[in-house]
């Protein structure tokens, strides 16, 4: 028996909000991907991490960022050598006597995020059981440009020289972390430094 008018009206609203949920949960999804922050480390599978007990920052003469703002690069500083602390090493300006040495690296640069995702729409003319036609799937796609920033942590062995573990964080870069960078920064920092030692 054919639908009623008022029944293929209720079917048709039906359909469009059910697509219309799935596009927003899909984007919203993405979205929260896009935000989140990504954290990795590597490390030499020889080194002994055990007889490490104090460090120091790597000499250099002139520090540089590119992110624009020097405030940032000492946060960082800060912030590293804190939580280095925290997690029981000792901290000693001479680098020739350090069991290992420290260094960061920060920066920032310009993204695009290009995300595809589903979107309905019916099409015109008779269906199925008087109905209006089935929907047509084809794909939206939404293009974001954003700043991501990168904050990079390398330790090398005090004697040896060689790199042992290299640590990074990303994420996409929000107009708080911007305005209140040091709180972001410390996040940042314990985030990566979590995997130091490896385990």
């Amino acid at each position: 028996m054919p639908a009623s008018e008022p029944e293929r009206g209720r079917r048709a609203a039906y359909r469009r909000a059910a697509a219309g949920l799935l596009a927003a949960t899909l984007a919203a999804a993405a979205l929260t991907a896009c935000e989140s922050m990504r954290v990795a480390s590597d490390y030499d599978r020889s080194a002994s991490f055990a007889g490490y007990h104090s460090f120091a920052w790597l000499p250099r003469q002139q520090p540089t960022t590119s992110t624009g703002n020097p405030l940032v690069r000492q946060r960082a500083h800060d912030a590293t050598q804190a939580e280095l602390v925290r997690k029981g090493y000792t901290y000693t300006e001479d680098a020739a006597s350090a069991d290992f040495v420290v260094d960061i690296t920060l920066g920032s640069r310009e993204r695009i995020d290009v995300q595809s995702y589903p979107a309905t729409y019916m099409g015109p003319g008779w269906g199925y059981n008087g109905g209006w036609g089935s929907p047509y799937w084809g794909s939206t796609v939404d293009v974001r440009q954003y700043r991501e920033g990168t904050l990079s942590i390398d330790i090398f062995d005090g004697r040896s020289h060689r790199p042992v573990w290299h640590g990074w964080a990303s994420k996409e870069l929000t107009r708080a972390d911007i305005e209140n960078s040091a709180a972001s920064i410390q996040t940042t920092v314990a985030e990566v430094l979590a995997r130091f030692p490896p385990s």
